[in-house]
């Protein structure tokens, strides 16, 4: 039910009634409503702090409980021809099943405490393994590539949703970002994923941008890593310290091909913006 009496010690009507119960030190399905309607009865000067919304359920939940003690108060009659159910059953019922979720909720609690103050295993690969792997393989160190992309994504989100872009032939290419992103890991140890991006670039250049971060790890000059789910990914350079950035970019663009080269050599093409709507 959606009433809840917040107090220091427990909260809800069903886990104030499992309180009090634990209090008279009974059995819970020998419980005797009586016994207990009165302690209950104190706590409703919470309903000053309750919103009109949660009233009903307690009204539900304060009538069930006066029947029931009229019914302990009351001399009873043996109805032989006619069973009636009991509300008594019903509720103990409703605290037998908010007790078991109640329950599993703090060993879920307790579980992933446990596990927050764990360390992931990391096997090394056997040489043997590692040689005969892919060379051409991307490797982003110790941070998943759902970490990665869900880090791009928010830096995607802070340029804004607009439904049109204005492209521009002449625009800097993966080169250009390669060697911005190599100077900025080349000067110091680690830095942040998002340092390497400049939102000002929009999305054509933060994709851009993206494709040099990854191609630098695919070909081993850097490496990220994540020490926790919610910390920080951390970008280092990996590759040869006496090497400029001009030298790691020529090696990587060796490798990925000289597409760019050419496009790089003829100049920008000439070309007036245009305005795309995306679908």
């Amino acid at each position: 039910m959606s009433y809840r009496v917040e107090l220091p010690v427990f909260s809800g009507p069903l886990d104030l009634l499992l309180h009090l119960v634990k209090q008279q030190e009974v059995d819970i399905r020998e419980v005797s409503i009586a016994s207990i309607l009165d302690a209950f009865l104190e706590h409703l000067d919470v309903l000053a702090a309750l919103d009109l919304a949660d009233i009903g359920d307690f009204v539900v939940m304060a009538s069930t409980l006066m029947e029931l003690k009229s019914r302990e108060l009351l001399p009873r009659e043996d109805l032989a021809s006619e069973e009636e159910l009991d509300p008594r059953d019903d509720l103990i019922r409703r605290l037998l099943e908010y007790k078991r979720y109640r329950d599993l909720s703090r060993r879920l609690e307790q579980m992933g405490r446990r596990r927050s103050r764990q360390l992931e295993p990391r096997l090394k690969m056997p040489a043997e393994l590692k040689a005969a792997e892919d060379e051409k393989s991307l490797d982003l160190g110790d941070a998943g590539v759902w970490a990665l992309t869900e880090a791009f994504a928010r830096l995607l989100e802070e340029t804004g949703g607009e439904t049109t872009l204005r492209i521009n032939i002449d625009e800097h290419g993966v080169n250009h970002f390669t060697k911005r992103v190599l100077d900025i890991v080349k000067s110091k140890p680690e830095v942040l994923f998002e340092e390497l991006f400049d939102p000002r670039d929009g999305r054509i250049g933060l994709i851009s941008a993206l494709i040099a971060v990854l191609e630098l790890m695919k070909q081993g000059f850097l490496r990220a890593h994540q020490d926790a789910l919610s910390d920080p990914i951390m970008v280092a350079y990996r590759g040869p310290a006496d090497l400029t950035a001009e030298e790691v970019t020529t090696m990587a663009r060796s490798a990925w091909g000289d597409g760019e080269d050419k496009d790089e050599e003829e100049g920008p093409v000439e070309t007036s913006p245009e305005e795309v709507t995306e679908n």
